[in-house]
């Protein structure tokens, strides 16, 4: 073998070799990118279906505060008309 193709051929098997290191990290850190985005997103979400349930039960307890405010009223009344 002449030392030209020798030379050529060892540049070749690292030029391979660095392909095979690099294309694994960039894989190796896609997964785990990957795997944390799906993860904040699966957070998010949580909290917005979080935050639309308080709202729902927020909603609730302003029906409930506003039927128990006129029920007050009604019995403030009652009272007055008894004692009057």
């Amino acid at each position: 073998m002449s030392p030209l193709l020798l030379q050529t051929f060892i540049f070749m098997a690292c030029t391979f070799v660095a392909g095979v290191i690099l294309g694994w990290v960039i894989w190796r850190f896609e997964g785990a990118s990957k795997q944390a985005l799906d993860s904040l997103s699966s957070e998010v979400d949580f909290w917005r279906s979080n935050l639309e349930q308080s709202r729902i039960e927020l909603a609730n307890e302003k029906t409930a505060l506003a039927a128990l405010r006129e029920e007050k009223a009604n019995l403030k009344k009652r009272l007055a008309s008894l004692e009057g």
